[in-house]
């Protein structure tokens, strides 16, 4: 069961109505119950996965815990091994044995030996979805219990951390601390935020599937025929991922978040525009921040962070980008994307401290135009990257990038091109209302107090922008048929589906 189904809007309903009308005591177990439901409308085999998982870490988590408790070091190394162990056996196996296969493969030929025969013996595994954010979420547990936080004593609680429906396939990376506050807390209906909670599902829905399923309507055939790009369409069909990945994540995210508004528990952001960042870092703090704040917390740190000179940051930030990009994926073209930013966090940081050395440099980085120039820099390098993450090898990011960079016309058909697709598509009208509304925001944000100037003129701008409940809710209804007439006639998976 995904957000942006039918079943979804038939379940949600469901579980709130459920959660607000029975007791308290109650209302973790139904959520409980919900998750597991949600989980395993999917594939219900692995429901006992996540309920493995959920026991060991929830067992060692108390061992650990324990006063007095022998053997700490020994029982927290096993621990995260276990996690470690069960995310590399269903989502790296594969990927070992074809990388085995592909170096016989090339070790026969360089020896003039006679390669082994047929494709990879792959093994027939199915990744279960979420596992790469639920096998975090764990390992940020066990490891603050290690270092000294009260673990989780009560087993529903724990596995209501662990399986919440909102998080459970894409996020955000919860820290168990302000989770199990709000379980504990159970907080009184609160219509403000329940209101802030659908307006945030709807959103999600806009972006999700009118933004991000026609974009990936463009970027689809562009990468497939990726050799018969020109250069024109290839700069277009890069540019349409890059709005298309944050759009289907993001809107994915917000529709997470506003479930969990709905029965009162807020999640962390996830995106805060990252495509005005000034530079890579700078992106890592705007981007999957539950992810990157996680890489940094539970892996940068650790090693060592920057406190011992350049080079040893520099190994470790490429280190982590590496690990990060193999988080998202079993496969070399996510490694190479990771690398790529490691790479480029450690040519932002030798950047900085080369510029704040030379008057010149620092004082036009502060000025206007270096910002903007910093800010396109960012966003180019960030399109680079994409394409390499996009791409289904490196073969193909290949001829993309040589599409990009050696100027060629295209060899579709006129009506095939990425261009007239463009053209043809919901997309233009799609991002110039989506624009519409975030500066209509905006403008309610800059009048939510009364001018002092003109405080006439501010309050009637102030009543057009807020307008009465029912105004409101004619307005959502209009948006969610909106969504609905704007949607592909083909169904289009989340990106981060099954990470």
């Amino acid at each position: 069961m995904l957000f942006n189904s039918i079943q979804y809007l038939l379940f949600l309903p469901i579980v709130v109505a459920l959660y607000w009308g029975l007791p308290r005591k109650a209302r973790a177990v139904v959520l409980l119950i919900a998750s597991y439901y949600f989980y395993m409308s999917w594939m219900a085999a692995y429901g006992l996965l996540l309920g493995g998982m959920t026991a060991w870490n929830f067992f060692m988590g108390w061992l650990i815990a324990r006063p007095n408790a022998t053997n700490r070091k020994l029982l927290f190394v096993a621990a995260i091994a276990g996690n470690l162990a069960c995310l590399a056996l269903y989502k790296y196996t594969n990927f070992l044995i074809e990388t085995v296969w592909s170096t016989m493969h090339w070790s026969a030929t360089w020896l003039h030996q006679l390669p082994p025969s047929g494709a990879a013996p792959l093994l027939p595994i199915i990744l279960p979805l979420g596992i790469s954010f639920f096998v975090f979420e764990f390992i940020h547990y066990l490891v603050d219990v290690y270092k000294g936080a009260d673990a989780i004593k009560n087993p529903i609680r724990f596995a209501l951390f662990a399986a919440f429906f909102p998080s459970q396939i894409a996020g955000p990376i919860k820290r168990f601390q302000d989770f199990d506050e709000q379980v504990v807390t159970s907080k009184p209906f609160d219509p403000a935020m329940f209101k802030r909670g659908l307006i945030l599902i709807v959103e999600g829905m806009f972006k999700k599937v009118v933004l991000g399923d026609n974009l990936a309507m463009l970027v689809a055939p562009g990468f497939a025929h990726a050799a018969s790009l020109g250069t024109l369409d290839a700069w277009l069909c890069v540019t349409a991922f890059t709005l298309q990945i944050y759009y289907d994540f993001s809107g994915y995210t917000d529709i997470g978040r506003g479930s969990a508004m709905l029965v009162g528990y807020n999640l962390p952001e996830n995106f805060n525009m990252p495509y005005i960042a000034k530079n890579l870092s700078d992106f890592w703090k705007r981007w999957h921040i539950s992810l990157s704040t996680w890489l940094r917390d539970y892996l940068y740190i650790p090693m060592g962070g920057s406190k011992s000179g350049k080079s040893t940051q520099a190994r470790n930030l490429v280190f982590t980008m590496l690990l990060g990009g193999l988080w998202h994926g079993a496969s070399f073209h996510y490694v190479v994307w990771g690398a790529f930013h490691g790479l480029g966090l450690v040519a932002t940081h030798t950047w900085q401290g080369f510029a704040h050395k030379i008057p010149g440099i620092s004082t036009w980085r502060a000025h206007w135009s270096g910002d903007i120039a910093g800010r396109i820099f960012t966003l180019f390098l960030v399109m680079i990257g994409w394409v390499v993450f996009r791409a289904e090898n490196m073969q193909q990011a290949a001829e993309v990038y040589t599409a990009m960079f050696l100027p060629r016309a295209s060899t579709f058909g006129e009506a095939e091109s990425i261009c007239t697709l463009f053209l043809q598509s919901t997309v233009p009208v799609a991002l110039l209302l989506y624009v519409t509304y975030h500066s209509t925001l905006r403008l309610k944000n800059r009048f939510a107090q009364p001018a002092a100037e003109s405080p006439s003129m501010a309050n009637a701008i102030r009543w057009w922008l807020t307008p009465p409940v029912a105004a409101q809710a004619v307005a959502l209804l209009g948006v969610c048929l909106l969504i609905i007439g704007f949607a592909p006639h083909k169904a289009v998976p989340f990106i981060y589906f099954q990470f």
